[in-house]
């Protein structure tokens, strides 16, 4: 196989714009040395041509390699000069100087907005949006800058009306936070207060806009994940989509279906080439109609990386086609790549746009081969529907493993299966887009009918998600890039250049990628079955590894308790996926700690019942609105509030021993945490919250703690403030310290882990062994299974 040559420049453009970018103080050195090296090439090109006239026919042969060589080094110099000069020129306008002089001081600025507002931040603190904007005024004290052009990532609370809108003009107040020169956004601005529109997007933009929300609107009134989804999959807006929906689509290698790319650019070519023919076009007509209909498009979905590379490269195939010039798919990647990088350098270092270009260089480049290499022993169909989603994953799988050290195995199979509804789900929704305007009833028709297919993909990722080693951990950083590079180049170059190698190549070659295959198989067993098959079955507490914070499992049969969420969702989350938990019967909130419930977004609308310490602040009550506009049954609890966990047949009972409403001078807070006894028919459990050594007294003298228990979780991730009587009286078997390694608390202080080991008890610590699960053991003992001892 002929490697093609137009990929070199583009790959060298590729370097050039990110080294650049990332050091632009060095751009024109750059533009010095690329003039220097194109003007070297394209002279002794011009020698050796000359010289050619007088070879002999093989000698003439090589010397046209190498002035075809020569002419290639030109021309990726002189791209490298082009990219260069292009940062050169533009990197003073993205950092002005007398912007960075004003330091942190908070700004009146003037946006304007580029891309689409996210929603941002908790359910514990306040809703606020993130959207990509250009600064074109900035005021102080001390004057005004105008005519600025300098990109900034806004995070600002959600204004009253509704989100900004690509186009329109803001005002916003608040601190700039310079990046470093590579990133994409030059700045973030942080704002105060709300943003106050100061102008309206022009006509073609407020267009897009509003299809773009009469969309989300519509898909807002369709059931659970697919109607999340349907947005994402038709136009790529993504602004709805749940933390757990794109956790699962990213664990499942699933999140490229939500980014606009080359299918749906694709589709509507395809779609109009048609209608157009169908209608007695002509050639030109088509490609015209293709053409524009293409430019709307981009203006509808915004111009995203992806986005454009997918346009481009498509205006390239039509426009080239239409004289007669057809181009070849590597060649319009290579020219997208370098028109796109000549545009904006600052892409270079954007994992939209690698990602982007790398998944589509591998379908080109290695679907084929790949397809006829399982073609051997599978039908060819069959053959291809599998090599289409292994190609992309091969291309890709270098740079993933930046953003998510792990390698997917269960991606091939979830695209293999989720990919077929890609299709109907994005013209659907694409179609349902275009009607809300006109015909709203008949476009929820056409969103009920797309919903089908996007909830059949959220259903593949949430499947593919909890399945037992589907993704093996990786290495992180340059060590796991190179280790997963190396086998990724080794396969890449047998698909490619097999039959052209000699037979001794090729088995060094084939053995070396089995033996990989081979170690990372092993790997996933090792990582993803072993511990699955080695943890209890039956186990009945769980302390999940939420760093420093609290987040505690009690089960009683199929039943589930949840006692606090720790400081963050993604812990959590991979913990209850660990464990295989989806329903949370009762959750326990015992104070509002940012350490107790700042993870709670893993949990709304899981859960049934809610018990939630003393109000702290006025802030701390959208907890409670939160989860019971999610479904859940929200209470405060207070000293004596039982219940039971599980079914009647075969209930657990819990009580609360603590905060007392009688008793005075306890104020919300660590004090006035939730402290609740759970007595399963496997073993008595106290959970502490975070009391203090004064309260812990205090609920030895005002309650009645019942027999010795069996597991204690230890207050305040062991810090000095404990009660030695409390550790005595309660008397467990197992002391649980949840704990987060280095805090620069000094927790779990030493103090507390002797109090607890002078009663005999066994003291687990989170820090040091990861998620530690309980099950019934032999004799009245637990068995003990944690994420890092085994």
């Amino acid at each position: 196989m002929r490697f093609p040559r137009l990929l070199i420049p583009a790959a060298v453009t590729w370097v050039g714009a990110a080294v650049c970018s990332a050091a632009p103080t060095l751009a024109w050195v750059g533009v010095l040395v690329a003039f220097l090296v194109a003007s070297a090439c394209l002279g002794c090109s011009t020698v050796v041509r000359r010289r050619r006239v007088e070879l002999r026919l093989g000698e003439r042969r090589t010397g046209s390699v190498v002035v075809t060589t020569l002419l290639l080094c030109a021309c990726s110099a002189a791209l490298f000069g082009m990219v260069a000069a292009s940062i050169g020129a533009r990197a003073p306008d993205r950092q002005p100087e007398a912007l960075q002089a004003l330091g942190n001081a908070p700004v009146h600025a003037e946006v304007a907005v580029t891309g689409d507002a996210v929603p941002t931040g908790s359910v514990t603190a306040e809703p606020t949006v993130r959207f990509a904007a250009d600064l074109v005024t900035v005021s102080d004290d001390g004057g005004a800058l105008e005519g600025l052009s300098v990109p900034v990532l806004v995070f600002a609370p959600v204004p009253a009306g509704r989100a900004p809108r690509i186009g329109e003009r803001w005002h916003v107040g608040g601190p700039l936070r310079w990046n470093a020169p590579g990133d994409a956004r030059a700045a973030l601005l942080f704002a105060r207060e709300e943003p106050e529109l100061l102008g309206e997007p022009p006509a073609i933009l407020d267009w897009s806009a509003s299809l773009r929300s009469g969309l989300v609107g519509l898909a807002s009134t369709l059931p659970g994940p697919g109607g999340e989804l349907l947005p994402g999959l038709a136009i790529g807006d993504v602004s709805q989509v749940s933390d757990a929906v794109t956790e699962s689509m990213q664990r499942s290698s699933l999140s490229h279906l939500t980014a606009v790319s080359g299918a749906n650019c694709a589709v509507i070519v395809w779609l109009v080439s048609t209608a157009v023919a169908a209608l007695g076009g002509g050639r030109k007509l088509r490609i015209s109609g293709a053409l524009l209909c293409l430019v709307a498009f981009v203006v509808l979905v915004t111009p995203q990386p992806s986005v454009q590379r997918a346009a481009l490269m498509a205006a390239f195939v039509l426009v080239m086609g239409g004289f007669g010039r057809p181009i070849r798919g590597l060649a319009a990647l290579s020219l997208a790549v370098v028109v796109l990088l000549v545009a904006d350098p600052w892409l270079a270092g954007q994992y939209g746009f690698g990602l982007s270009v790398l998944a589509t260089s591998g379908l080109l480049l290695l679907s084929g081969p790949l397809t006829d290499l399982l073609g051997r022993w599978l039908p060819r169909g069959i053959a291809a529907l599998i090599a289409i989603p292994a190609a992309a994953q091969l291309a890709c799988q270098p740079m993933l493993v930046l953003l998510d050290p792990a390698i997917q195995l269960g991606g091939v199979p979830a695209n293999l299966l989720a990919g077929p509804a890609a299709a109907p789900a994005t013209m659907l929704g694409l179609l349902a887009c275009l009607l809300v305007p006109f015909a709203p009833q008949l476009a929820l028709l056409v969103a009920w009918l797309g919903w089908v297919p996007a909830t059949w993909i959220a259903a593949v990722a949430r499947w593919f998600e909890g399945v037992p080693a589907a993704r093996v951990p990786w290495p992180e950083g340059p060590l796991g890039v190179v280790l997963v590079t190396v086998p990724t180049a080794l396969i890449a170059t047998l698909l490619l250049f097999g039959r052209d190698l000699p037979s001794r190549w090729s088995r060094t070659i084939g053995v070396a990628v089995v033996v990989a295959l081979v170690a990372l198989c092993g790997r996933a067993v090792g990582d993803g079955l072993g511990p699955a098959l080695n943890r209890p079955g039956d186990w009945v507490v769980a302390a999940c590894d939420v760093g420093q914070g609290d987040a505690v499992l009690l089960r009683q049969g199929a039943a589930i308790a949840l006692v606090d969420v720790g400081p963050d969702p993604e812990p959590l989350r991979a913990c209850l996926d660990e464990l295989g938990v989806s329903r949370i019967e009762l959750l326990v909130l015992t104070h509002y700690d940012l350490d107790h419930v700042g993870g709670l977004d893993a949990v709304v609308g899981r859960v049934d019942e809610v018990l939630l310490g003393p109000v702290d602040d006025p802030e701390d009550e959208r907890i409670a609105r939160v989860l019971r506009a999610a479904g859940a049954e929200v209470r405060q609890a207070g000293a004596g509030d039982e219940g039971v966990l599980g079914d009647p047949e075969s209930a657990a009972r819990w009580r609360v021993l603590w905060p007392d409403p009688a008793a005075d001078g306890v104020e919300p807070g660590n004090d006035a945490s939730v402290v609740v006894r759970f007595d399963l028919l496997a073993a008595s459990v106290l959970l502490l919250g975070d009391l203090g050594e004064q309260a812990q007294d205090r609920l030895l003298g005002r309650h009645a703690l019942g027999d010795p228990v069996d597991i204690v979780k230890v207050s305040h991730h062991g810090s000095a403030d404990q009660s030695d009587r409390l550790a005595r009286r309660v008397g467990a078997t197992v002391a649980l310290v949840s704990v987060g390694a280095d805090n620069g608390y000094g927790h779990p202080t030493r103090s507390a882990l002797e109090f607890y080991e002078a009663t005999g008890a066994e003291v687990l610590r989170t820090d040091e062994s990861g998620i530690i699960v309980l099950g019934p053991g032999d004799g009245g003992g637990f068995r003990v299974w944690s994420e890092r001892g085994g």
